[in-house]
């Protein structure tokens, strides 16, 4: 092969790549400071206090990985929403949120209603910021209405994460010991 052919394979292949799939999903390393938790008011629990006992200094660790859709609209794969949030639990299943608001500052909600009692619970991931690193908040509440009812409750918990530079044919799971 000659330098003319070399030169013809690399700027196919090059231009191949800016006019393909697009970006590959990105993984991220997320801190979460759960401590907001531990600090909602008595009023969200049965009882009309809360425990006495606290955890300081730790946080969850998450993966989550985000990509780009179609018609502007970004995906945000987190797996299950599970929070205890005074006597009450955020647990929403599912795998994948969909992208809302500004490209700049993606907002994901997800939300689940039950009957019998009527309740919904939501959370809300903002994002401040979504490059090699990302910062934003996720916000939790939960309501409920008619007899049985166990308090509503809402709390905003802060998030940050670093990408991680990972080949995308490697599969990585969601645990510490990783």
């Amino acid at each position: 092969m000659n330098l003319r052919s070399t030169l013809c394979v690399a700027m196919a292949v090059a231009a191949g790549g800016l006019l393909g799939c697009g970006e590959q999903p990105k993984y991220y390393r997320v801190a979460i400071d759960r401590s907001p938790l531990d600090e909602v008011s008595g009023a969200c629990y049965s009882s009309g206090e809360g425990p006495s006992d606290r955890t300081t200094n730790v946080v969850d660790v998450g993966q989550w990985i985000i990509w780009d859709g179609v018609d502007d609209r970004k995906y945000l794969q987190v797996g299950n929403i599970n929070y205890q949030l005074g006597s009450s639990q955020v647990l929403i299943q599912g795998d994948a949120l969909v992208s809302t608001g500004d490209a700049k500052k993606p907002t994901f909600t997800a939300e689940r209603t039950q009957a019998n009692p009527s309740r919904t619970s939501r959370a809300t991931y903002t994002f401040d910021k979504l490059g090699e690193t990302v910062e934003g908040t996720l916000a939790l509440s939960f309501s409920c209405t008619g007899p049985g009812c166990t308090p509503g409750c809402d709390a905003t918990l802060r998030f940050e994460g670093r990408r991680l530079d990972v080949d995308p044919t490697l599969q990585v799971s969601n645990t510490a010991n990783n």
